[in-house]
């Protein structure tokens, strides 16, 4: 009201007593704005001042010892913005500055623990403010939010090392260093095929050690990786290794303003969603290897039994591997990379503020998650995320991946079979053997024509493996049903998104048009993809029978045409007889 009166007051005598007036009132006002954009302690004992300190809270820990508050709740929550008690002298922009003024110097003091350099610029900047002096105080604000904002981003980049740490989160947690995560695995793989109560934690830190060892990891600053650590998740029953294991980076106040509890674990989950991936990646590869290499020796031997199944199975194990790799560059180039490049970009900016590093990052990390994969669809299809159906497919790939391995095994066991049967041939056994021998076969001509003769065990080997292969093929057909079923539906809801990306995901897994792309139904409703299948046998099996009734009644009626026509015939004959 009375600056209403100094400003806008027709009378000069009531405007200027008004001005007066006001340099004696907001004295106190100017002495707490002074203290709080220089020094960065608030003085404010009756509450008038537009900038209120929050009551300090303790956290208390499991041992029950009240501890302070980690370094977030200090910038987040220690101060806060009264927008209601700013003065109509003081624009809200303009308080905003000063609110982040006060609060970035209280946070060098106390956070960042310079308390030397706020004294400092406290005795070579602090000047007395006052009412009317616009100009100054104008100047004083800009220059003070400049230089403080400049020496907190200074003291967090060089002193703290956060671009470093920030670094190091993609590097080791969303797998970009591809040279360690590719040796970590390789190394990791033996164990983490046990049950997951047989792993210990310190056996899992010696082969991160060897990873970091054989890789270019080696050459990173020890302090990043000294918070490099190997660490298992809570057990269930029934896991193995690869389910608990994951990587965990250790965040230090004052780092933790920027990278919070709630980024740790968003970086957690990103983690363990491309080490499974990483996980099939790695079993397809060592069967795809295993199987080629097969392909020129063992399973070239034994083509003529499991020949069309291995054919199958290379060609299956080929499509999830395309579907792998698609899957890890999407996430790793097209999200992670660029989402990378846009936080580097705003943190770099000039005049960044640490609320604008804070901003950014979780903006870095939402974008992941979302874009990832991770996150909900923006669809109004289905109510479950893509992070449960590419788990679905990578548990079915890991499927089919052991029941290829099974029939690696079948072909190893019937070519060493084979190879027994030779040389047993080859080694000229006593004539008496091989006549009784050749006593037992069931077919002579079957024994004289084939490359490998069999013997009384052999057969009964052979027949007991007969048995393995029927289920072991029925299986495998199955689980690449299941996989191009569900990889159709993924396909469907990926480009049912308004996202461009996931758009362009969907296009290169199905660049050749090999998939049919559907959309899952609404609420549940329809039928799975294991009910449609049985529903397409069924069709087809009545369709077989009703076939098969006609070409049954089809041959009644040909039976007993033929029957009619014999006995036409032997009338003939009996005439023919008669006249002769």
């Amino acid at each position: 009201m009375i600056h209403s009166f100094a400003t806008s007051h027709g009378d000069p005598f009531v405007a200027a007593f008004a001005e007066r007036m006001l340099a004696q009132i907001t004295r106190p006002f100017y002495e707490m704005l002074r203290q709080w954009i220089y020094d960065g302690e608030l003085s404010d004992p009756y509450h008038e001042f537009f900038v209120h300190e929050q009551s300090s809270k303790l956290e208390v820990s499991e041992s029950g010892i009240a501890r302070p508050a980690p370094a977030t709740s200090v910038w987040e929550d220690k101060y806060k913005l009264e927008e209601a008690m700013v003065p109509s002298i003081i624009a809200e922009e303009f308080a905003r500055k000063i609110f982040l003024i006060g609060k970035s110097l209280n946070f060098i003091r106390y956070g960042c623990g310079d308390s030397a350099w706020v004294e400092a610029y406290c005795k070579d900047a602090s000047r007395e403010l006052h009412y009317g002096d616009t100009a100054t105080l104008e100047t004083s604000i800009d220059k003070a939010y400049k230089t403080t904002m400049a020496r907190l981003i200074h003291l967090m980049d060089n002193k703290f090392k956060l671009f470093e740490h920030l670094r190091a989160l993609k590097s080791y947690i969303l797998l970009g260093q591809g040279d360690f995560i590719a040796l970590l695995m390789e190394s990791l793989a033996p164990a983490l095929e046990r049950p997951a109560g047989t792993q210990y934690r310190h056996a899992l830190t010696a082969q991160l050690e060897h990873a970091v060892r054989g890789s270019i990891a080696q050459y990173d600053s020890p302090d990043i990786l000294s918070r490099l650590d190997a660490r298992l998740l809570e057990l269930a029953h029934g896991d193995i290794g690869w389910d608990v294991f994951t990587l965990e980076y250790r965040i230090d106040a004052p780092v933790d303003v920027v990278i919070t509890a709630w980024a740790s674990t968003q970086y957690l989950r990103v983690f363990n969603f491309l080490w499974r991936i990483k996980r099939v990646e790695f079993a397809l590869g060592s069967t795809w290897r295993r199987c080629m290499t097969g392909a020129r020796g063992v399973l070239a031997s034994v083509d003529n039994r499991p020949g069309g199944d291995w054919k199958n199975a290379r060609c299956c194990i080929a499509e999830m591997i395309h579907f792998v790799n698609q899957l890890q560059y999407y996430i790793l180039f097209e999200v992670i990379e660029a989402r990378w490049a846009e936080l580097q970009r705003a943190i770099t900016k000039p005049n960044a503020t640490l609320d604008d590093l804070i901003q950014a990052h979780t903006k870095y990390l939402n974008d992941i998650t979302h874009k990832g994969l991770l996150g909900k669809a923006k669809s109004g299809v289905r109510e479950e995320g893509f992070s449960h159906q590419i788990y679905y497919l990578l548990k079915t790939m890991l499927a089919y991946k052991d029941s290829v391995d099974g029939l690696y095994s079948y072909s190893v066991a019937e070519f060493t079979r084979r190879q027994e049967q030779s040389a047993r041939q080859e080694t000229g056994l006593a004539a008496t053997q091989q006549k009784k021998r050749r006593s037992a076969l069931v077919d002579e001509g079957a024994r004289a024509d084939s490359p490998f003769p069999i013997a009384p065990a052999a057969l009964s080997t052979a027949s007991s493996a007969d048995s393995v292969l029927p289920p072991l093929r029925q299986r495998l057909e199955d689980l690449s049903k299941s996989f191009r079923s569900r990889v159709n539906v993924l396909l469907g809801d990926l480009l049912a998104q308004p996202d461009a990306d996931m758009k362009f995901l969907a296009t290169v897994m199905n660049f050749n048009d090999i998939y049919s792309p559907r959309k899952k139904p609404r609420g549940g409703k329809g039928k799975t993809p294991a009910a449609s299948i049985k529903s397409r046998s069924e069709k087809e099996s009545k369709d077989g029978s009703k076939a098969g009734a006609k070409e049954a009644k089809g041959g009644d009626a040909d039976k007993r045409l033929a029957a009619g026509d014999a006995v036409e015939g032997a009338k003939e004959q009996e005439r023919e007889k008669t006249e002769s």
